[in-house]
Protein backbone atom coordinates (compact mmCIF):
# COMPACT_ATOMS: atom_id res chain seq x y z
CA UNK A 1 0.00 0.00 0.00
CA UNK A 2 2.87 2.33 0.79
CA UNK A 3 4.33 1.78 -2.67
CA UNK A 4 0.94 2.31 -4.32
CA UNK A 5 0.46 5.51 -2.32
CA UNK A 6 3.84 6.89 -3.27
CA UNK A 7 3.19 5.90 -6.88
CA UNK A 8 -0.03 7.88 -6.94
CA UNK A 9 1.80 10.91 -5.52
CA UNK A 10 4.42 10.75 -8.27
CA UNK A 11 2.36 9.64 -11.23
CA UNK A 12 -1.13 10.04 -12.62
CA UNK A 13 -3.31 7.04 -13.53
CA UNK A 14 -1.86 7.17 -17.04
CA UNK A 15 1.58 6.51 -15.56
CA UNK A 16 2.82 9.93 -16.53
CA UNK A 17 4.79 11.98 -14.00
CA UNK A 18 2.50 14.56 -12.41
CA UNK A 19 2.72 18.22 -13.44
CA UNK A 20 4.17 19.46 -10.14
CA UNK A 21 7.06 17.00 -10.27
CA UNK A 22 7.79 17.79 -13.90
CA UNK A 23 7.93 21.51 -13.18
CA UNK A 24 10.15 20.87 -10.14
CA UNK A 25 12.51 18.80 -12.27
CA UNK A 26 12.58 21.57 -14.86
CA UNK A 27 13.50 24.17 -12.24
CA UNK A 28 16.20 21.98 -10.66
CA UNK A 29 17.79 21.01 -13.98
CA UNK A 30 17.60 24.56 -15.34
CA UNK A 31 19.15 25.95 -12.16
CA UNK A 32 21.96 23.38 -12.00
CA UNK A 33 22.88 23.79 -15.67
CA UNK A 34 22.68 27.58 -15.39
CA UNK A 35 25.09 27.57 -12.44
CA UNK A 36 27.46 25.12 -14.16
CA UNK A 37 27.54 27.07 -17.44
CA UNK A 38 27.91 30.34 -15.54
CA UNK A 39 31.02 29.00 -13.80
CA UNK A 40 32.80 28.17 -17.06
CA UNK A 41 31.83 31.25 -19.06
CA UNK A 42 34.11 34.30 -19.01
CA UNK A 43 32.79 37.32 -17.15
CA UNK A 44 30.65 39.35 -19.56
CA UNK A 45 27.55 41.50 -19.58
CA UNK A 46 25.36 38.74 -21.03
CA UNK A 47 27.10 35.68 -19.55
CA UNK A 48 24.36 35.16 -16.97
CA UNK A 49 21.70 35.30 -19.66
CA UNK A 50 23.61 32.80 -21.84
CA UNK A 51 23.79 30.43 -18.87
CA UNK A 52 20.07 30.85 -18.14
CA UNK A 53 19.19 30.24 -21.78
CA UNK A 54 21.21 27.04 -21.88
CA UNK A 55 19.80 25.85 -18.55
CA UNK A 56 16.18 26.57 -19.53
CA UNK A 57 16.57 24.84 -22.88
CA UNK A 58 18.29 21.78 -21.43
CA UNK A 59 15.61 21.43 -18.75
CA UNK A 60 12.82 21.71 -21.31
CA UNK A 61 14.49 19.41 -23.84
CA UNK A 62 15.09 16.72 -21.22
CA UNK A 63 11.45 16.63 -20.12
CA UNK A 64 10.17 16.71 -23.69
CA UNK A 65 12.54 13.86 -24.62
CA UNK A 66 11.19 11.80 -21.73
CA UNK A 67 7.81 11.94 -23.47
CA UNK A 68 9.14 11.08 -26.91
CA UNK A 69 9.21 14.62 -28.28
CA UNK A 70 12.01 16.29 -30.21
CA UNK A 71 13.88 19.38 -28.94
CA UNK A 72 12.08 21.49 -31.56
CA UNK A 73 8.85 21.03 -29.57
CA UNK A 74 10.19 23.54 -27.04
CA UNK A 75 9.73 26.33 -29.60
CA UNK A 76 13.25 26.99 -30.90
CA UNK A 77 12.82 24.90 -34.05
CA UNK A 78 15.52 24.99 -36.74
CA UNK A 79 14.09 25.61 -40.19
CA UNK A 80 14.13 28.09 -43.06
CA UNK A 81 11.37 30.03 -41.28
CA UNK A 82 13.50 31.01 -38.27
CA UNK A 83 14.77 34.26 -39.79
CA UNK A 84 11.35 35.49 -40.84
CA UNK A 85 9.72 34.55 -37.51
CA UNK A 86 12.41 36.34 -35.54
CA UNK A 87 12.33 39.41 -37.80
CA UNK A 88 8.53 39.76 -37.81
CA UNK A 89 8.51 39.19 -34.06
CA UNK A 90 10.99 42.06 -33.63
CA UNK A 91 8.83 44.25 -35.86
CA UNK A 92 5.77 43.42 -33.72
CA UNK A 93 7.57 44.21 -30.46
CA UNK A 94 9.09 47.39 -31.87
CA UNK A 95 5.69 48.53 -33.11
CA UNK A 96 4.06 48.00 -29.72
CA UNK A 97 6.94 49.78 -27.94
CA UNK A 98 6.83 52.79 -30.25
CA UNK A 99 3.05 52.97 -29.89
CA UNK A 100 3.47 53.24 -26.11
CA UNK A 101 6.25 55.82 -26.47
CA UNK A 102 4.14 57.85 -28.92
CA UNK A 103 1.30 57.87 -26.40
CA UNK A 104 3.72 59.16 -23.75
CA UNK A 105 4.90 61.90 -26.11
CA UNK A 106 1.32 62.90 -26.97
CA UNK A 107 0.53 63.15 -23.24
CA UNK A 108 3.55 65.40 -22.71
CA UNK A 109 5.25 62.82 -20.48
CA UNK A 110 8.44 62.47 -22.55
CA UNK A 111 10.55 64.86 -24.60
CA UNK A 112 13.84 64.56 -26.47
CA UNK A 113 16.70 67.03 -26.66
CA UNK A 114 19.47 67.06 -29.23
CA UNK A 115 22.92 65.75 -28.31
CA UNK A 116 26.16 65.15 -30.16
CA UNK A 117 26.60 62.08 -32.29
CA UNK A 118 27.15 60.66 -35.75
CA UNK A 119 25.07 58.49 -38.04
CA UNK A 120 27.75 55.77 -37.92
CA UNK A 121 27.73 55.93 -34.11
CA UNK A 122 23.95 55.61 -33.99
CA UNK A 123 23.84 52.62 -36.37
CA UNK A 124 26.72 50.91 -34.57
CA UNK A 125 25.02 51.49 -31.23
CA UNK A 126 21.73 50.14 -32.58
CA UNK A 127 23.40 46.94 -33.73
CA UNK A 128 25.25 46.50 -30.44
CA UNK A 129 22.02 47.04 -28.52
CA UNK A 130 20.29 44.29 -30.49
CA UNK A 131 23.09 41.85 -29.76
CA UNK A 132 23.16 42.72 -26.06
CA UNK A 133 19.37 42.46 -25.65
CA UNK A 134 18.79 39.34 -27.76
CA UNK A 135 20.18 36.71 -25.39
CA UNK A 136 18.37 37.97 -22.25
CA UNK A 137 15.11 38.05 -24.23
CA UNK A 138 15.62 34.48 -25.46
CA UNK A 139 16.57 33.31 -21.95
CA UNK A 140 13.43 34.75 -20.33
CA UNK A 141 11.25 33.29 -23.07
CA UNK A 142 12.80 29.83 -22.72
CA UNK A 143 12.45 30.00 -18.93
CA UNK A 144 8.76 30.93 -18.83
CA UNK A 145 7.22 30.58 -22.28
CA UNK A 146 9.15 27.40 -23.03
CA UNK A 147 8.39 24.19 -21.15
CA UNK A 148 6.47 25.70 -18.17
CA UNK A 149 3.82 27.43 -20.32
CA UNK A 150 3.33 24.32 -22.43
CA UNK A 151 3.07 21.96 -19.47
CA UNK A 152 0.69 24.23 -17.57
CA UNK A 153 -1.47 24.81 -20.66
CA UNK A 154 -1.70 21.08 -21.32
CA UNK A 155 -2.75 20.34 -17.74
CA UNK A 156 -4.87 23.36 -16.81
CA UNK A 157 -5.73 25.10 -20.08
CA UNK A 158 -4.35 28.15 -21.87
CA UNK A 159 -5.95 30.76 -19.59
CA UNK A 160 -4.57 29.52 -16.24
CA UNK A 161 -1.18 28.84 -17.83
CA UNK A 162 -0.96 32.42 -19.09
CA UNK A 163 -1.96 33.76 -15.67
CA UNK A 164 0.67 31.70 -13.84
CA UNK A 165 3.55 32.44 -16.22
CA UNK A 166 2.64 36.14 -16.50
CA UNK A 167 2.52 36.44 -12.72
CA UNK A 168 5.91 34.75 -12.44
CA UNK A 169 7.27 37.15 -15.06
CA UNK A 170 6.02 40.12 -13.05
CA UNK A 171 7.36 38.80 -9.74
CA UNK A 172 10.79 38.27 -11.31
CA UNK A 173 11.03 42.06 -11.81
CA UNK A 174 10.14 43.05 -8.24
CA UNK A 175 13.77 43.83 -7.46
CA UNK A 176 14.27 46.19 -10.41
CA UNK A 177 15.05 49.87 -9.66
CA UNK A 178 12.07 52.21 -9.47
CA UNK A 179 9.46 49.45 -9.52
CA UNK A 180 5.89 50.44 -8.57
CA UNK A 181 2.63 48.49 -8.22
CA UNK A 182 1.54 49.75 -11.65
CA UNK A 183 4.87 48.68 -13.13
CA UNK A 184 4.37 45.16 -11.75
CA UNK A 185 0.91 45.03 -13.35
CA UNK A 186 2.36 46.17 -16.66
CA UNK A 187 5.16 43.61 -16.57
CA UNK A 188 2.47 40.99 -15.99
CA UNK A 189 0.56 42.34 -18.99
CA UNK A 190 3.75 42.15 -21.04
CA UNK A 191 4.07 38.51 -19.97
CA UNK A 192 0.47 37.91 -21.07
CA UNK A 193 1.14 39.50 -24.45
CA UNK A 194 4.32 37.48 -25.02
CA UNK A 195 2.55 34.33 -23.86
CA UNK A 196 -0.20 34.94 -26.39
CA UNK A 197 2.41 35.36 -29.12
CA UNK A 198 3.60 31.85 -28.30
CA UNK A 199 0.07 30.46 -27.98
CA UNK A 200 -0.78 31.70 -31.47
CA UNK A 201 2.51 30.73 -33.18
CA UNK A 202 4.06 27.98 -31.07
CA UNK A 203 7.41 29.62 -31.76
CA UNK A 204 9.88 30.95 -29.22
CA UNK A 205 11.54 32.73 -32.15
CA UNK A 206 8.39 34.81 -32.49
CA UNK A 207 8.18 35.44 -28.74
CA UNK A 208 11.89 36.25 -28.44
CA UNK A 209 11.62 38.65 -31.37
CA UNK A 210 8.65 40.46 -29.81
CA UNK A 211 10.44 40.66 -26.45
CA UNK A 212 13.60 41.95 -28.13
CA UNK A 213 11.67 44.48 -30.22
CA UNK A 214 9.97 45.94 -27.14
CA UNK A 215 13.23 46.27 -25.19
CA UNK A 216 15.18 47.61 -28.17
CA UNK A 217 12.50 50.14 -29.09
CA UNK A 218 12.25 51.39 -25.52
CA UNK A 219 15.88 51.28 -24.42
CA UNK A 220 17.68 52.36 -27.58
CA UNK A 221 15.33 53.84 -30.17
CA UNK A 222 13.46 55.94 -27.58
CA UNK A 223 16.49 56.20 -25.25
CA UNK A 224 14.34 55.49 -22.18
CA UNK A 225 14.72 53.17 -19.17
CA UNK A 226 13.42 49.65 -19.67
CA UNK A 227 12.16 47.92 -16.51
CA UNK A 228 13.97 50.52 -14.43
CA UNK A 229 17.34 50.00 -16.14
CA UNK A 230 19.23 52.69 -18.10
CA UNK A 231 20.93 50.40 -20.58
CA UNK A 232 22.01 52.64 -23.45
CA UNK A 233 22.72 56.22 -24.40
CA UNK A 234 21.77 56.70 -28.05
CA UNK A 235 23.72 59.36 -30.02
CA UNK A 236 21.98 62.46 -31.43
CA UNK A 237 19.29 62.73 -28.78
CA UNK A 238 18.47 62.18 -25.13
CA UNK A 239 15.09 61.56 -23.52
CA UNK A 240 13.67 63.16 -20.41
CA UNK A 241 10.45 62.13 -18.67
CA UNK A 242 8.13 64.41 -16.74
CA UNK A 243 4.70 64.49 -15.15
CA UNK A 244 3.21 62.20 -12.52
CA UNK A 245 4.77 58.77 -12.18
CA UNK A 246 1.56 56.95 -13.12
CA UNK A 247 1.51 58.79 -16.45
CA UNK A 248 5.17 59.07 -17.40
CA UNK A 249 6.44 55.92 -15.73
CA UNK A 250 9.08 57.67 -13.64
CA UNK A 251 12.44 55.97 -13.17
CA UNK A 252 10.99 52.62 -14.28
CA UNK A 253 10.38 53.91 -17.80
CA UNK A 254 7.32 53.47 -20.02
CA UNK A 255 6.45 50.16 -18.35
CA UNK A 256 5.54 52.16 -15.25
CA UNK A 257 2.91 54.23 -17.08
CA UNK A 258 -0.83 53.70 -17.37
CA UNK A 259 -0.38 54.36 -21.09
CA UNK A 260 1.69 51.18 -21.28
CA UNK A 261 -1.18 49.39 -19.54
CA UNK A 262 -3.50 50.43 -22.36
CA UNK A 263 -0.94 49.64 -25.06
CA UNK A 264 -0.05 46.19 -23.76
CA UNK A 265 -3.71 45.41 -23.16
CA UNK A 266 -4.50 46.35 -26.77
CA UNK A 267 -1.55 44.29 -28.04
CA UNK A 268 -2.74 41.26 -26.06
CA UNK A 269 -6.26 41.63 -27.41
CA UNK A 270 -4.93 41.88 -30.98
CA UNK A 271 -2.79 38.76 -30.56
CA UNK A 272 -5.78 36.85 -29.22
CA UNK A 273 -8.21 37.90 -31.95
CA UNK A 274 -6.13 38.29 -35.10
CA UNK A 275 -5.86 35.64 -37.79
CA UNK A 276 -2.44 36.92 -38.83
CA UNK A 277 -0.47 34.94 -36.24
CA UNK A 278 -0.13 31.34 -37.31
CA UNK A 279 1.95 28.30 -36.46
CA UNK A 280 4.42 27.40 -39.20
CA UNK A 281 4.76 23.93 -40.70
CA UNK A 282 7.94 23.44 -38.67
CA UNK A 283 6.08 24.16 -35.43
CA UNK A 284 3.24 21.78 -36.29
CA UNK A 285 5.74 19.07 -37.22
CA UNK A 286 7.54 19.55 -33.89
CA UNK A 287 4.36 18.58 -31.99
CA UNK A 288 4.43 20.81 -28.89
CA UNK A 289 2.49 19.67 -25.83
CA UNK A 290 -0.55 21.79 -26.75
CA UNK A 291 -2.16 22.77 -30.02
CA UNK A 292 -1.24 26.26 -31.19
CA UNK A 293 -2.39 28.60 -33.93
CA UNK A 294 -5.36 30.77 -34.92
CA UNK A 295 -8.65 30.39 -33.11
CA UNK A 296 -11.24 28.73 -35.31
CA UNK A 297 -14.43 30.77 -35.28
CA UNK A 298 -17.72 29.65 -36.80
CA UNK A 299 -18.64 31.44 -40.00
CA UNK A 300 -21.67 33.72 -39.87
CA UNK A 301 -24.72 32.44 -41.67
CA UNK A 302 -27.03 34.81 -43.46
CA UNK A 303 -30.61 33.88 -44.08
Amino acid sequence: MGEDGSGRVLRAESGRLRLGWRLLIFVVVALCVTVAVGLILPSHLVSGSVALLVGSCVGGWMLLASEGRRPAALGFHLSSEVGSELAVGVALGLGVALLAVTALWAAGAVRWVTETGTAVGWVTGAGSAVLILAIPAAAEEALLRGYPLQALAEAWGIGPALVVTSTAFALAHLGNPGVTPLAVVNIGLAGLWLGLVWVRTGSLWWATGAHLGWNWGTAYIADLPVSGLELFDAPYYGASMSGPEWLGGGAFGPEGSVLATLTLGAASWWCWTTDRLRASEAVVAAKPLVAVGPIVRPKKEFS
